[in-house]
Parts: structure tokens; C-alpha cells; sequence
């Protein structure tokens, strides 16, 4: 039975205890058609008690039988008023005793069943859900729905664009997806709505349907649940804790207590939200961990099947060969601001030409789903050039390209990363998969001559000193190798000299996230639903 079905039912039996006490007060000054009026509207509530329970467990649930004996007795009352012998005491104790006999088997026997909806736009995203909704799928008192929703591009003068939809055939068998046309929001009002996009109209890129913002969702579920689709790295614009989808939320899950401290101390200090206390904020920023780690945890590389092009790819390689990710993020575009932005273009030619002339490595070339689209909308000087780069690098097939929804995939498959900063590299690290941060500056100029083991290897021994978050990311030098820092020629050509650090950075990284073994998403589906089941769950506007 649903929690909001199951709330109706106990609101209606409050309702027939008051009518007893009217019952009893009105026996005592004789008004005995007021008494059989009662006695009628008891018995008419009791039968809706009794409606609404067959409706939602079937005909024969235990309940009704008290129910049936709940009715009698209101009917004796009633055939019994003329003969001028009850006592309001009396009739008062009886109709509290079956109507407690009723509330008791209500309690004992029919199961409050809670209603889950996960609303996701980006199935390259879902990971950020996965482990939720699937733990939430296997809960016998729980119906989990997820429902891919549709989102838009946007115009470069904020108007919306062309429509997406990514909904059956861009999910795996695994998931059960209920169409957003079908799924009445207004009408079945979920107990928890999960989210994954916080930025309802405030993105210059993309905006989900505003039928699924969550200024809108609050008003429409008892709790309203954010979970960043991103694992954060430690450099955070403030704005990233202020966004719709935190501020209408009453709860946000994020993946460490650092990162909880970040959005309680921007939430306290620059948001507009009334009645914010040390307390409420702490109620409202939870850290529970990221049902994303719980992803790349959990998941192995054969979990995963490759085109054949790339598996043609992967089955040619030579004996000690790797496999490295290039990962072009929108953030690294955006902000690259040197030569009008055309240096980032040029760092991006000049890296593909590395790995080109490099037999030891196969690139696995992935730019983000939305980069494209964001440089026809946002740089459209750059648009035209990237498209000839990443159109040639294709044609030319010495690597594979990445242009699929599963980011996951890429991160199971390759050995080493190279690129721009983004939340990637957080999962690279927990799998103890090394990662170097591309430098803009030194775009066209880097080193093309190796230095020596020695070097290596001292840059490592120094880098791993530093108890830093990001423990095995690696920034790429201006010039040569020094300090802690590798040139991209370096890192590459003395991997196994980094590799050798593996165990220990990797237990950094995991040691600063919390539910950090897998069980991020079953930890945030048992909080969530204990605060209904223990019936304390107060709503937080």
C-alpha cells in the first residue's frame, strides 16, 4: 500500500474517533436522530476504509474482517437507540474497542509500499542513479520507476532549441524504463523523486523539460533528493552549491564530509534561502558517498562489450602495450581563453600527433557528449576547426573515438589518462589508473625528447609525499620535468615508474570519500526511506 493511500486511511479513522465523542455527548442529551446520523457516517467511513484497503491489497485482507465487525456494532447501536438502554460510556467503549481492533490490524498487516521515481535526461549520466535505483528495485516495499526525461539545446540567445530524448535502446536490459509521458508526476505524487540535474533554467547549454525542474518537483513529492551526476574536485566555484536543484532539494547526497562542509558553508553564507540554520543544512547536505564510485567499483572491463572496430583495435595490440584515455572536457574549452581560445585547439592537435607517432600506446580519444554542441553554441570561431580535427583523427583510424553514452566503458578499459581537469580523473584514481592534467600554456612548444628513469622517478617519490585529494593526478610541467610535475612526453614513457606508487595512491583517494567499498547507493536508498518508515520524515521547504 502506498504511504500517501495508507495516510488517507489513518486520517479517515482520527475522523471516526472524533465522531465517537460526538456519539457519546450526544447519547447523553437524548439525540437520538443525531446519534443514528453518526452512527450511519461511522459506518459509511468504516466501508471506505475498507475500499481503499481491498483497492490497494486485494479482496480478503485481514483488516476487513474487523472492519465487517466494526460495522455491526454500529448497526446494533443504531437498532438498539429506541429501547433507551445504552449508556454513553458504554457504546463509547464498545465502538473505541472495534475501531482499535481495526487501526491495530491496519498497522500489523498492511505493508506501506513507498514510490520512487529517478528522473534522468543524460543516459551517459544514469551511473550517478544506478546503484540507488537498483537497490530501490530489489526493496519488496518499495516500486522504483525510472524515467529517462526529455531536455533541450539551447540557442545562443537562451531560447530552446532542438529536443532529446534518450529513452529505450540507450539503457541496458537492466533497467526498467517507464515512459515520461505515461508517468502522471501530479496525479501519483512519489514519496522520494530523485534527481540528477540541479540547473533547471540556469544552464547556457542544455535544460531539461521545465516540467522536471526542481522548483516545480519539490511541490510535488514529500522529498525531493539531488545527487550530482559529477564527483567533485576539490576546486569548486561557489555557484556549484547554490544551484536549483540544491537549494529546492531536502536532501543532497555528495560523496565525502569535505565536500559537505563546501556546500554547507556556501549555502549559509551566499544563498537566499530563509530560515537557514547550522542545523537544517546539515539535515539537507548529506554525505553518504557517490552511487558513481559504487559504479566504477563494482564494474570490470569484461562487464563491458566493445564495438567490433574497437575490439579489432584492442585485439591488435603488442605485448606491454596501454591503452590511455584523452578526455576533452566543455569546462577546458570554455575557459581557455589564450589566442582567443584557438591554444586549446592547438594543445589538442599537438597531443593527437604525440600519441600518433607512439607504437607503445592505442589512444582512446573521448571528448565530452556535449562538447561539440557547446562550441557550435558558445565559440563558434573554434566550431568549424575542431570538427575538421576530430573528423580527421576518425578518418584516419589509428585510435578510437568516443562518442558514446558510457563514460564508464573508458574508464574500465584504459590503463592511463591524459587531458583536461574534470571529475573523470576522481574515478581514474579509484581504480589506481594515473591521470596527467594537459597545460594550455605550453601549447605547440612541449619537450619531444624523454628525460631519464632517475628523473622519473624522483618527480614521483617527491609528487607522493604530498597527502593531496586529487593522489593520482599528475599536472603537466610548462617545460621539462620537474618538481612534482611531468611533461606529457615523460609521464608517458615512464608509466611503469608511476604505476609503481598504485596501491598507495589509490588508498589516499578512497580513504577521503565515504562509502567508499560499493555500498554508496544501497547506504543513500536505507537513509531515504527509513525517515518514512519510522514515520518522522518532516518536509524541509
Amino acid at each position: 500500500m502506498r504511504r500517501a493511500r495508507k495516510k488517507q486511511i489513518e486520517e479517515i479513522i482520527s475522523l471516526i474517533r472524533e465522531a465517537h465523542e460526538e456519539i457519546r455527548k450526544q447519547i447523553a442529551e437524548q439525540n437520538i436522530d443525531m446519534v443514528r446520523r453518526l452512527l450511519g457516517d461511522c459506518q459509511e467511513s468504516a466501508i471506505q476504509v475498507g475500499n481503499l484497503i481491498e483497492q490497494e491489497e486485494g479482496e480478503g485482507a485481514s483488516p476487513v474482517h474487523n472492519i465487517e465487525e466494526y460495522c455491526e456494532a454500529c448497526y446494533q447501536i443504531y437498532s438498539d437507540m429506541e429501547k433507551n438502554e445504552q449508556s454513553p460510556s458504554g457504546v463509547y467503549r464498545l465502538l473505541q474497542k472495534r475501531l482499535t481492533a481495526v487501526e491495530n490490524s491496519v498497522m500489523q498487516t498492511v505493508l506501506v509500499r513507498l514510490e520512487v521515481a529517478f528522473f534522468c535526461y543524460k543516459a551517459s549520466m544514469s551511473d550517478c542513479l544506478e546503484s540507488i535505483y537498483f537497490t530501490a528495485k530489489k526493496d519488496p516495499l518499495c516500486d522504483a520507476y525510472f524515467i529517462p526525461i526529455p531536455y533541450f539545446d539551447k540557442n545562443s540567445d537562451g531560447s530552446f532549441g532542438e529536443m532529446h530524448y534518450e529513452g529505450e535502446g540507450c539503457y541496458p536490459d537492466t533497467y526498467e524504463l517507464t515512459d515520461w509521458k505515461t508517468y502522471n508526476v501530479e496525479m501519483r505524487r512519489p514519496d522520494i523523486i530523485y534527481i540528477m540535474n540541479p540547473y533547471d533554467d540556469t544552464n547556457l547549454v542544455t535544460s531539461v523539460h521545465p516540467d522536471f525542474y526542481a522548483r516545480r518537483l519539490k511541490d510535488l513529492t514529500d522529498c525531493l533528493v539531488y545527487v550530482p551526476y559529477f564527483v567533485h574536485v576539490i576546486n569548486m566555484p561557489p555557484s556549484t552549491a547554490l544551484a536549483p536543484g540544491i537549494l529546492y532539494s531536502n536532501m543532497t547526497f555528495v560523496q565525502s564530509e569535505d565536500i559537505r562542509e563546501y556546500y554547507t558553508r556556501n549555502l549559509l553564507e551566499k544563498s537566499n534561502l530563509k530560515d537557514l540554520t547550522l542545523k537544517t543544512v546539515k539535515e539537507k547536505i548529506i554525505a553518504m558517498g557517490s552511487p558513481k564510485l559504487d559504479k566504477v567499483v563494482l564494474t570490470d572491463k569484461d562487464d563491458y562489450i566493445l564495438p567490433e572496430k574497437w575490439r579489432q583495435a584492442v585485439d591488435a595490440m603488442n605485448p606491454g602495450q596501454k591503452i590511455v584515455l584523452y578526455n576533452l572536457t566543455i569546462y577546458g574549452a570554455l575557459n581557455s581563453n589564450k589566442e582567443n581560445g584557438k591554444a586549446y585547439l592547438k594543445k589538442v592537435r599537438g597531443v593527437l600527433e604525440f600519441f600518433k607517432k607512439r607504437e607503445d600506446i592505442l589512444l582512446w580519444l573521448r571528448p565530452h557528449p556535449l562538447l561539440s554542441q557547446t562550441l557550435y553554441t558558445m565559440r563558434p570561431q573554434l566550431s568549424d576547426e575542431y570538427e575538421r580535427m576530430i573528423e580527421c583523427y576518425k578518418s584516419e583510424g589509428w585510435g578510437i573515438f568516443d562518442d558514446t553514452a558510457d563514460l564508464n566503458r573508458a574508464v574500465a578499459w584504459v590503463d592511463a589518462s591524459c587531458g583536461d581537469e574534470s571529475s573523470v580523473e576522481l574515478l581514474l584514481q579509484f581504480l589506481g589508473k594515473p591521470v596527467l592534467i594537459q597545460n594550455i600554456e605550453n601549447a605547440g612548444r612541449e619537450p619531444d625528447e624523454e628525460g631519464t628513469v632517475e628523473a622519473a622517478e624522483k618527480v614521483m617519490e617527491t609528487f607522493a609525499k604530498e597527502d593531496v585529494f586529487n593522489s593520482y593526478v599528475i599536472y603537466e610541467a610548462e617545460g621539462e620535468t620537474e618538481g612534482d610535475r611531468f611533461s606529457l612526453i615523460d609521464f608517458f614513457s615512464h608509466l611503469d615508474v608511476i604505476e609503481k606508487y598504485k596501491n598507495i595512491q589509490m588508498a589516499k583517494i578512497r580513504s577521503y570519500c565515504t562509502n567508499a567499498d560499493g555500498t554508496a547507493g544501497e547506504k543513500i536508498h536505507e537513509y531515504t526511506t527509513a525517515l518514512f518508515r519510522r514515520n518522522d520524515f518532516k518536509r524541509r521547504d
